[in-house]
């Protein structure tokens, strides 16, 4: 979700918090030694998050007339352009050594992205800078998610629809039908694809199954009613799900068994959240949570947390 749609996103959570619908409980916090800091903030808006295997983080941002994507290395105060690309940066995934990047994340997209598709999604290898065209039929790329079997999916968080991308290169414009999907993620096994739904109320995760996506499950609902507003979305080796609260400044933590715990506070617009699993740099185990304020925050020991109780 890019900047672009900030005023939408408050007039809509403005209605949420007007309508008079109560909370029927709060996330609790966290327990467990875990530490939150900031390591970086100044950085613009970021949508989209992710870890390389060589413990590098990527940040997909940009603005109005071009989308940025920067890598930042542990130790070094600032980051590098890896590639620069059409307006609106989307989602992350990898591919193998190679990062997909999605581009295209507007507001004139998401309104008409179902019907006229004109988002598309970058291969890029980072290590020469240089970047390939993968689709540019796709609706909004806002979130980006890659299953071991190859196939790539990317979401509208505007529209109905949900698209896939074979992997001999065809793009199934609709392949679900899935209101306002933002962040995605592959499960650890590979069969089931979850993601978030922004603008249902109240925010809840749907888990839709990849062989057969007419099986569409509500996986998690959010126990706060309001402007929760879940955005980005990702998982760790235990297939714990991590979700940007965008509307709290919080990042949740689900376990498998689907309880909730707020395992960050005190972000502003968060977006984007990730995990690491690398052996270096910015290690496993930690958690990466980003957003419109231009910080990005780290927590130490994320894997480890649990819910209370």
């Amino acid at each position: 979700m890019r900047t672009f749609l900030v005023a939408s996103v408050s007039l809509i959570a403005s209605a949420f918090a007007l309508s008079g619908v109560a909370a029927a409980a709060e996330v609790p916090p966290c327990t467990g030694s875990f530490s939150q800091k900031t390591i970086y903030s100044g950085q613009g808006s970021i949508e989209a998050l992710i870890v390389g295997g060589g413990g590098t983080l990527f940040a997909s941002g940009g603005d109005a007339t071009q989308s940025t994507l920067r890598a930042y290395t542990k130790g070094k105060a600032d980051p590098e352009t890896v590639a620069t690309g059409n307006p609106g940066g989307g989602g992350l995934a990898w591919n193998g050594k190679r990062l997909l990047w999605g581009y295209g994340d507007l507001l004139a997209n998401g309104l008409t992205g179902d019907l006229d598709p004109t988002a598309g999604l970058y291969s890029v290898n980072v290590a020469a800078k240089k970047k390939s065209l993968v689709s540019d039929t796709l609706g909004m790329a806002n979130g980006v998610a890659r299953g071991k079997d190859g196939y790539i999916y990317a979401s509208n968080n505007l529209g109905l629809k949900l698209d896939r991308i074979t992997p001999d290169g065809d793009t199934e414009n609709g392949w679900a039908s899935l209101n306002s999907a933002n962040g995605l993620t592959v499960g650890r096994n590979g069969r089931y694809l979850y993601a978030n739904q922004m603008f249902e109320t109240p925010s809840t995760i749907a888990k839709i199954d990849t062989r057969d996506p007419s099986k569409v499950f509500t996986y998690f609902t959010s126990p706060e009613a309001g402007n929760v507003l879940l955005d980005g979305l990702a998982h760790d080796s235990g297939n714990n799900l991590y979700t940007a609260a965008y509307g709290k400044g919080e990042v949740w933590k689900i376990t498998p068994d689907r309880q909730a715990c707020v395992i960050a506070t005190g972000l502003s617009q968060t977006t984007a959240v990730a995990m690491s699993s690398a052996g270096k740099g910015f290690r496993a185990g930690s958690l990466y949570a980003a957003g419109f304020d231009g910080n990005i925050v780290e927590v130490t020991g994320a894997a480890k947390a649990a819910v209370p109780g």
